[in-house]
């Protein structure tokens, strides 16, 4: 077994290998594209359709306020559905949701006969839809007005099979938790993602905002129908897993740094963990089923995969044997350091966000202590539940009758 100086040493390698792809070589990478912003601005000579879907769990009256951002979209509304698959919710969605086929005739309201999960409802609805593209959006999120635009432009411009946009924070100041987070999404939009995206070999897009070719994801239809993972179902981690299917197979994945969405953060520390720990658990997951696939990502790309998935296992032993050796001041001390370099950027760029998520960079500073805490505890946690299938999204609530019902107003 490897001493507890070896793993800091490679913890140190690891470290090095993380930061100098993430953040020199892909920031390098980012300003060194001869892609201006004009290209990626020309518009399609037809506007392609698009079947924006939206798979929901218990979102409640939320999806009112994602059902009103798609009625401001700027796109020809004839070339343009939206469909709503309610995933057996077990409070009010459901009502809400009639509400919005009620108020907009061109949304479509689909309740799933049992609880699937994000992967299969998605499956699903592309089945059933026949447009070009499909935009799919997470149900607590406001789609920004021209990020539609912006993604097709994207898709065709840089000839890419899917294409995501960047998720911000729509509650940043509700509480010192929430502009924490704030900043950490801006923080990954606009760094974590450099190195894959320039390559066009994005691993993760998230379900808040994504645009994919049709027939991508028909291409990957087999591979989403069944997922297990020690025996269970897996229902977390779906964008991950989509995502790394379709460029398992070939397809091309982009990010769009002009398409913006913004989603709730968790506002309390219980959901704040939940949030985190089923994350962990889609990275685990994600690496230990990649690994006899990782000859067909690009080389700079296993590196850069590989390196961060050994640092999310070592990062939790490194710490507990600093901790250990040196208390729990050192660390924080160091997060301390990095973190601040972080805030500043935040500070110097948050003019352009909107408002509702926008914040004082100062608040990232407690994730000096938060990002230590949350490794210690939460990834070894991880490691002992993966074979769980829960949404872990939101709260139980009073179990109603279930039905398939298909609503549509007009």
């Amino acid at each position: 077994m490897l001493s507890l100086v070896a793993i800091e040493y490679l913890f140190a390698l690891l470290v090095l290998i993380v930061f100098t792809n993430r953040y020199v070589l892909g920031s390098l990478l980012r300003i060194s594209d001869r892609r201006t912003s004009a290209e990626f601005s020309q518009d399609p000579p037809i506007w392609p359709t698009v079947a924006i879907v939206v798979p929901v769990y218990n979102e409640g009256e939320h999806v009112l306020k994602t059902a009103a951002s798609f009625e401001a979209l700027d796109y020809p509304r004839d070339r343009i559905q939206a469909v709503f698959i309610d995933d057996v919710s077990t409070d009010d969605t459901y009502e809400h949701l009639l509400t919005v086929a009620r108020t907009y005739p061109w949304m479509k309201v689909i309740r799933n006969e049992k609880n699937v999960g994000k992967r299969i409802g998605i499956k699903n609805a592309v089945l059933k839809t026949h447009t070009d593209l499909i935009l799919s959006v997470d149900s607590d999120v406001i789609v920004d007005k021209d990020a539609l635009r912006h993604l097709v432009r994207h898709l065709y411009t840089a000839d890419v099979d899917a294409a995501g946009g960047c998720v911000f924070v729509s509650n940043a100041d509700v509480n010192w938790l929430t502009r924490m987070q704030a900043v950490k999404y801006w923080i990954g939009y606009q760094f974590l993602k450099n190195v894959e995206n320039h390559f066009s070999h994005i691993m993760c897009l998230s379900g808040c905002l994504t645009l994919y070719r049709r027939a991508a994801l028909l291409a990957v239809d087999h591979d989403v129908e069944k997922r297990t993972f020690l025996g269970e179902d897996v229902k977390y981690g779906e964008d991950r897993f989509l995502t790394r299917k379709l460029v398992e197979r070939g397809h091309k994945t982009r990010l769009c740094f002009e398409a913006r969405c913004f989603t709730k953060a968790p506002a309390s520390f219980a959901g704040y963990i939940s949030q985190q720990l089923r994350w962990r658990r889609s990275n685990i997951v994600d690496f230990i089923t990649a690994l006899p696939h990782l000859g067909r990502f690009h080389p700079f790309v296993v590196v850069h995969y590989v390196s961060m998935a050994l640092l999310l296992l070592f990062y939790p032993l490194t710490l507990a044997a600093q901790v250990a050796r040196l208390g729990f001041v050192i660390p924080m001390i160091e997060h301390a350091l990095l973190v601040t370099v972080f805030a500043l950027a935040y500070e110097l760029n948050k003019h352009k966000l909107p408002h509702m998520a926008r914040t004082s960079g100062l608040w990232f500073m407690s994730m000096a202590f938060v990002f230590p805490v949350m490794y210690l505890t939460l990834t070894p946690l991880a490691l002992a539940t993966l074979g769980t299938s829960s949404w872990e999204t939101r709260a139980p609530a009073k179990k109603k009758p279930v039905t398939a019902i298909v609503a549509k107003a007009g």
